[in-house]
């Protein structure tokens, strides 16, 4: 597969640039900024991205500085074939269309499908992939900037890394180094144990193996939590007996010494409860006296707050008589103004009635304009079309085909006059004959065959033709040629290819007349013309009859002083509206005010209303709890309080003599109030142990023990015979990568043998060597340059060695891979070299000589195109020609 040509339209800087590559070298040459880069970067695009795609890159390739959508065309021959790509970039709209010389002609998604085929790809890329562009050929499309980069570093898809294996497989006498069986085995070994293990080693979730284990956890978790629980049964159990022994110990110590305390507490007890009663009765009358007095000041308060609402009252009620009669006044103008406004816009839709109806007649002579034009139009095209039609079918090819036809015929005449031998008499006074048939004096005759020439009555000669064999050749040639014109000039209905290409033109000025007529005719709005025609009759009616039974009087008839008027009215109508609208807002916010101040009058009318009932409810009650009863009543009762209060002092007094007497013994005492304090700690204990027993107990704690027992060994020996099988597939993936990895060093030989002349030719030495690993699992690895012995990594090397080493690296997976791609790539240098001191560079360009012997097709773009002389010179075969592109881009190719 190799590039022909390409052409840009409206590609960022580029109008319309066209190039053509040579089979082995093309040199674009030209200043930063001249749009080389764009040019790399749009024949990316056009091989590989969707023509539909959207997003950033489609918006890339669009110019800023030329109108219209960016489109390209690309020829490139693939599997024998020579291939037409046009690509228009225009998202959802965009176009694709791909043909042969065949005739094979495709568009639209069968198109990107058939180029993603040519190009030995699964599909074009879509608009929300773009990420995965730069992907596409990587090891092949060098972009500026990224030449210092290992390209065996990235994805194996980036370096087309299936059909490098399939052509270094072809180059070792070992055969086939991975069949498809070792594929599928290593396939099907990485599904397994990817469905077991992460790519770190770990157990992956969700799978198998992990819910074993998860379930193994549960049922340790359920067997440790069972042993705890009857454990913690058997520890609750023993400490209710020690509970109970140690209490009922307590309660033997402390029976003598508290008999006497309890006696004095109950008789406390029972005097408090005799005085309580009379307490309580005691409140209760002080509270009504406490009652009464509250009574008597919400009463003066309530009728000093009524005496001010009758006065707000008073002074609402004439405000709101000014204020309606305001409001009736603004109600009038309000009246006043909408009925001068709707004044104003009747008349302003009889202005525009009268501007439509001049409108409707203005748009009714277009359209009948366009009707007569588009019927002129048809005449003249169904003219043509049947001047057309009388012509004969004859094209151009048709034509080129009958000249042809009459040139060999020409050619077989003139070889057969070539052959033939001449006769003419210039004098005689006898008869002559030739082949029985007398000639005269002057008289010329050409003998293509073996005839008789008879003199007089004596003489007879035999004259024979030069030519041998060859003239009964020409002959049947002659024939051939003449049956040929004979035909055409049948088929065509023309005399000779004169006529013909006579009326071959003439169908061509006709066609083009008629192509000019349609193009004429696109810029007539037809679609629809005489159903807007007919549409128009009615509403120009309606509004001729609105306007006559319109009595408005006075208006002009000019278009422009009726729009003058329309204006002027419009203005004046959005003015009084401005101000009819604040009179209306101020008209609104009045009847809000007054319906807040209607609502505060009446709530201010129900305050009175529930002033007044509760006045009286005060009253009423006053009257009735005033008694002199309740007076002595509570005299009396606090006299017997006082009397009660002073026997419960006396009894405190007897109960402090009797713990001033217990106190004796300041130790016995505190023993005491130990023991309590740890009777009731006790007495808590109990409870909670009893509660925790009966918690515990409610199952049965031996039997959950040995069900989780078993549960646990059940799903010990399913986990071990799961890691006994990812085991197995791990030990037969490791053996079956050791057996590849013996094998894998073969891959890479190939590699390093192709790659190794063109280190010679750049370092000519001879002595440095690249070293290539391989690993059946991640491909291509640790490449290295053997320099004096010593091993370099790629990424230890200088930054213009990088390029170089990287540029000797792409050549040589192009060579491999040209079997693949019918013995051809394409390989784009972008700027790739610029970190190449001059020392290099004739060694460098040696390398890209070598690879142009091999087949490589090299397209080289650099700032500096005169640095890349030599090789431009070794691969001149003939006058080299220069493309003058867009912004001084200097294109320099070999044909």
């Amino acid at each position: 597969m190799h590039l022909l040509s390409c052409r840009l339209q409206r590609v960022r800087q580029h109008l319309d640039l066209q190039l053509s590559f040579g089979r082995q070298l093309t040199l674009v040459g030209g200043v930063n900024e001249s749009g080389k880069s764009t040019l790399v970067e749009a024949l990316h695009k056009t091989l590989f991205l969707r023509s539909t795609a959207t997003g950033r890159g489609v918006e890339e390739l669009r110019s800023r500085t030329h109108g219209g959508l960016p489109e390209v065309e690309l020829c490139f021959a693939a599997q024998g074939e020579r291939w037409t790509l046009r690509k228009r970039f225009a998202g959802a709209g965009g176009t694709c269309q791909l043909s042969n010389q065949k005739g094979q002609a495709l568009s639209g998604p069968a198109a990107e499908d058939e180029l993603a085929r040519l190009l030995g790809l699964e599909g074009p890329i879509e608009g929300r992939r773009i990420a995965q562009l730069p992907e596409r050929w990587a090891h092949l499309w060098v972009r500026q900037g990224d030449a210092g980069f290992n390209p065996l570093e990235g994805k194996p898809e980036s370096y087309d890394y299936e059909r490098l294996l399939q052509q270094l497989q072809s180059k070792t006498d070992l055969g086939t180094l991975q069949s498809p069986l070792d594929r599928q085995v290593v396939e099907q070994l990485q599904q397994r144990l990817g469905q077991v293990f992460t790519p770190t080693g770990r157990v992956k979730a969700g799978s198998a193996l992990a819910q074993v284990l998860q379930r193994e956890q549960e049922c340790l978790e359920d067997l440790n939590g069972a042993k705890q629980q009857l454990l913690e049964l058997e520890q609750a159990m023993e400490r209710l007996g020690a509970i109970a022994e140690r209490l009922h110990c307590i309660d033997q110590d402390l029976r003598p010494a508290l008999l006497r305390e309890r006696e004095l507490e109950q008789q406390q007890q029972l005097l408090q409860a005799e005085l309580e009663p009379v307490l309580l009765q005691r409140q209760t009358l002080e509270q009504q006296q406490k009652q009464q007095q509250e009574l008597k000041r919400t009463q003066q308060e309530q009728q000093q707050e009524q005496l001010r609402l009758q006065q707000q009252l008073k002074q609402a009620l004439e405000q709101d008589a000014l204020k309606t009669e305001q409001q009736q006044k603004q109600e009038q103008q309000i009246a006043a103004a909408q009925q001068q406004l709707q004044t104003l816009r009747t008349q302003q839709e009889g202005v525009r009635q009268r501007l439509d109806l001049l409108q409707l007649r203005r748009e009714r002579q277009q359209l009948e304009a366009h009707q007569q034009e588009m019927n002129r139009l048809q005449s003249e095209a169904n003219r043509l079309k049947q001047t057309l039609s009388q012509l004969p079918p004859i094209d151009a090819e048709q034509v080129r085909g009958l000249r042809r036809a009459e040139q060999a015929l020409a050619q077989a005449q003139a070889r057969l006059e070539a052959m033939a031998t001449s006769i003419e008499v210039l004098q005689s006074n006898q008869a002559i004959t030739l082949a029985d048939e007398a000639i005269q004096a002057g008289e010329k005759r050409q003998l293509n065959s073996i005839t008789e020439l008879q003199v007089g009555a004596g003489v007879r000669l035999r004259v024979s033709p030069g030519g041998g064999d060859a003239l009964p050749q020409a002959q049947a040639q002659l024939e051939r040629c003449r049956q040929d014109c004979e035909r055409l000039t049948q088929q065509l209905g023309a005399a000779n290819s004169e006529a013909a290409e006579a009326i071959e033109q003439q169908r061509r000025s006709l066609e083009r007349d008629l192509s000019d007529l349609r193009t004429a005719a696109k810029a007539i709005p037809w679609s629809g013309l005489s159903e807007r025609l007919s549409a128009l009759l009615p509403r120009q009616q309606d509004l001729e009859q609105a306007i006559s039974l319109d009595r408005q009087e006075g208006l002009p008839s000019d278009p422009t002083a009726l729009e003058e008027l329309d204006t002027q009215l419009r203005q004046t109508i959005q003015q009084q509206s401005s101000a009819l609208d604040q009179q209306l807002q101020q008209h609104q916010q009045q009847r809000q005010q007054e319906q807040a101040q209607s609502r505060q009058l009446e709530q201010c009318r129900n305050r009175l209303e529930q002033l007044a009932g509760s006045l009286a409810m005060v009253e009423q009650r006053l009257q009735q709890e005033s008694t002199p009863a309740s007076v002595e009543q509570l005299q009396h009762l606090e006299q017997d309080v006082k009397e009660r209060r002073a026997v419960l002092a006396a009894m405190e007094s007897e109960r402090k003599t009797l713990q001033q007497q217990r106190q004796g013994s300041v130790g016995a005492l505190q023993l005491l109030e130990q023991l309590n304090q740890e009777k009731e700690l006790l007495l808590n204990e109990r409870g909670q142990n009893e509660q925790r027993c009966a918690s515990l107990g409610a199952q049965n704690p031996s039997a959950q023990l040995e069900l989780a027992q078993a549960r646990w060994e059940n799903v010990q020996q399913e986990r071990q015979t799961q890691e006994r099988e990812a085991n197995a597939l791990q030990l037969l993936q490791e053996h079956f990568h050791q057996a590849q990895a013996e094998l894998a060093n073969r891959y890479s030989e190939p590699l390093c043998s192709a790659l190794n002349p063109y280190l010679g030719a750049l370092l000519p030495t001879g002595a440095e060597k690249a070293l290539l690993a391989f690993n059946p699992k991640h491909g291509f690895q640790q490449l290295q340059l053997l320099q004096d012995s010593q091993a370099y990594d790629f990424a230890r090397l200088s930054g213009g060695m990088r390029e170089q080493f990287a540029g000797a690296l792409r050549l040589a997976m192009a060579e491999v891979l040209m079997g693949a791609y019918d013995g051809a790539l394409p390989l784009v240098f972008d700027d790739a070299f610029t970190n190449t001191d001059r020392q290099r560079l004739d060694p460098l360009q040696a390398m890209l000589q070598r690879g142009m012997e091999q087949g490589i097709q090299i397209i080289l773009l650099s700032c500096h195109p005169e640095d890349y002389q030599n090789v431009l010179g070794w691969a001149q075969k003939s006058p080299l020609q220069s493309l003058e592109g867009a912004n001084g881009v200097e294109v320099t190719l070999s044909r």
